[in-house]
């Protein structure tokens, strides 16, 4: 009761936050960013968006293979779609998405639940390596260059990042070094001798298993995140143009990180956070705040699309686990 309380909280907040920034920037202002931009540019975007979520699902694909299950990538792709659909539709519902293309696993193919979650999140810290190193570029260029309101905002943003930073080099240094982080938070609250404390190792010692820097599936797994950041960039450089401004390289990355900053509040399909955050970006970079507000609407729109098709999955999915739950039980009773 008090998730779907909060899910109609955040999606208020963010509906009232959506028309304040409208309202603010003026919808002639926004529709005229529109007009340079066509049906052929909106497929374009659709297309890359698509693109960056296969060449995802092929990465959670090899992390699969690299734990012996051999997961066809359609059907990869099916259950990625389906997991994003909960995260855009319900992001306050922490990790589930993950939890749920765990799940599935679980049930479909017999995979133990330390393997299938511990597969969702390499999959999640080999997208968030990469997309770190090119977030502190981006930062770096957009704080040397954006004429900010304040130099406070400039230093609050870069501790942002610094903080980031430090969580994923010590990550990787307690990885390399095999020393459990999750038993010290277990041990500090007294709950090492919980069930959950043992899944929870156990998915440590898989994620371990897969960081290593002799591993080549590791790297192969950073390779295809930089492949989908290269895309995703893409999609922001094409989509600027379409919108008829012009950037460099670096303005597009920091564009993209702060896209993904937005999506950190637990607001439904990021609804007026990454509105207010992207027109404030393209005002600091000289590119307006309507062209920041079209920019996102089309970003939405594109995600929407995908998350639709991962809906359509989801409840497919579930259909599937309900009957079967429901003969299993219907066949029990027969037993008796």
């Amino acid at each position: 009761m008090k998730k779907v309380l909060f899910f109609f909280i955040s999606l208020s907040v963010g509906t009232g936050l959506l028309v304040w920034i409208i309202r603010s920037i003026g919808w002639e202002e926004i529709e005229l960013a529109f007009r340079s931009f066509s049906p052929a540019a909106g497929a374009i975007i659709l297309f890359l968006t698509i693109l960056a979520n296969l060449v995802r699902s092929y990465r959670w694909k090899t992390i699969l293979k690299s734990q012996g299950y051999n997961i066809p990538l359609l059907r990869a792709l099916e259950y990625y779609l389906s997991g994003n659909a909960i995260s855009f539709f319900v992001p306050m519902v922490i990790f589930g998405g993950e939890i749920f293309r765990g799940y599935d696993l679980k049930e479909k193919y017999a995979m133990p639940w330390s393997k299938s979650i511990a597969s969702v999140v390499i999959d999640r810290i080999s997208e968030f390596t990469i997309y770190t190193i090119a977030t502190i570029l981006g930062m770096v260029f957009f704080i040397a260059n954006a004429n900010l309101p304040s130099y406070k905002i400039g230093i609050t943003i870069f501790s942002v990042f610094i903080l980031i930073i430090a969580l994923v080099c010590f990550f990787y240094f307690k990885s390399f070094k095999k020393e459990s982080v999750v038993h010290f938070f277990f041990k500090k609250f007294n709950a090492q001798n919980s069930d959950s404390a043992e899944t929870a190792i156990e998915v440590e010692k898989e994620i371990f298993q897969y960081f290593k820097p002799k591993k080549k599936t590791m790297w192969q797994g950073f390779g295809l995140s930089f492949l989908t950041e290269l895309i995703l960039l893409t999609r922001t450089f094409l989509l600027i143009l379409f919108l008829g401004k012009s950037v460099g390289v670096f303005s597009a990355v920091s564009i993209g990180a702060f896209s993904s900053l937005a999506l950190i509040l637990p607001i439904p399909a990021a609804l007026g956070s990454h509105d207010i955050v992207q027109s404030f970006v393209f005002t600091a970079l000289g590119l307006g705040s309507a062209a920041g507000a079209a920019f996102v609407l089309v970003i939405r729109g594109a995600e929407l699309i995908a998350a639709l098709i991962g809906l359509f999955f989801f409840f497919k999915f579930g259909i599937q686990f309900l009957r079967s739950f429901l003969l299993k039980k219907i066949g029990k009773l027969f037993d008796h």
